[in-house]
């Protein structure tokens, strides 16, 4: 996709479009794009890329994080030279350690290439290499927003059809994309009554992890970003205190979910091995709960 092409392209407060006007002006400083997945930050790095006619090379640091790659990788590609600009695109930033960071920080200071680096959490990156970038935050997409994709690719969704993708996507245009081309508009009502969260709330009560491992997998197959996945198994929790489940129940329940939320935006790696570390760390902390109270014999 072109820069041209992009949702925020003729907004001047938006990132898309603050970068549109550097390159008016043909002046691209290395840049930090931040915000939760689905906002567009790789998209638009890509695409100011293309708009540079420049080389470009896209690493994720979530895939080696550590200063070696640094020292090795990116060090040749900063002191080789290139017929034409050079981008070197770092995915989730944030993932890189502070040592690591540091060494990013000097090398981009002394280095024959552009970078942009992207991160799902701004307090990751540490303060000196924030401040060697222009700093760029993405907000969530706006209905209104949201509403013009649905157009440009399902003009037949209904006024309901449309609400039930906003709350859906939760302002995550990957998934919006996604229910748009594997989902039909007439499934999108259904998803946000969908029983499976009803089922994930009785599994979690009764303990059968493996079946809350399954039913949050179908919902989030079935369109549900990690946030309103949580959101729709907090809801469904909430309304069984005082009769499937206890209030101290609840609330140790409460405390991994607020954690979930947390890291929701967070996670490096895809929907499964978020859903696995969720489950398992219910699990966990369930058993750890029972055996304290065996050990006080309740």
């Amino acid at each position: 996709m072109n820069i041209e092409q992009m949702i925020g392209y003729n907004n001047e407060y938006h990132p898309i479009g603050k970068v549109r006007k550097m390159l008016e002006k043909g002046e691209v400083p290395d840049l930090l794009f931040t915000g939760p997945p689905g906002r567009g930050k790789t998209e638009l790095a890509l695409a100011l890329a293309r708009a540079l006619n420049a080389e470009i090379h896209e690493l994720n640091a979530s895939d080696d994080r550590g200063i070696d790659m640094v020292r090795t990788h990116l060090k040749m590609l900063t002191t080789t030279r290139s017929l034409t600009q050079r981008v070197i695109l770092l995915d989730e930033a944030d993932g890189l350690t502070k040592q690591a960071q540091e060494a990013l920080r000097r090398m981009m200071e002394t280095g024959n290439a552009l970078f942009i680096l992207t991160a799902n959490n701004e307090s990751a990156i540490i303060p000196a290499l924030k401040s060697r970038c222009y700093h760029l935050g993405f907000p969530a997409y706006t209905d209104i927003q949201m509403g013009e994709l649905i157009t440009g690719v399902r003009d037949d969704a209904t006024s309901e059809q449309r609400r039930a993708a906003f709350t859906i996507a939760q302002g995550d245009m990957r998934v919006l994309t996604k229910l748009l081309h594997y989902s039909d508009p007439t499934e999108w009502v259904g998803l946000v009554r969908d029983d499976a969260a009803s089922n994930a709330a009785l599994s979690l009560a009764g303990g059968l992890w493996e079946d809350l491992r399954s039913e949050l997998l179908h919902l989030s197959a079935r369109g549900s970003n990690r946030v309103y996945m949580l959101k729709q198994l907090h809801d469904k929790v909430r309304d069984m205190v005082g009769d499937i489940m206890t209030v101290e129940e609840f609330h140790t329940y409460s405390r991994v979910w607020g954690d979930a939320v947390l890291a929701a935006h967070q996670w490096p790696l895809g929907d499964e091995g978020f859903i696995d570390w969720l489950v398992g760390t219910m699990a966990s902390l369930h058993r750890g709960v029972n055996e304290e109270k065996k050990g006080k014999g309740e």
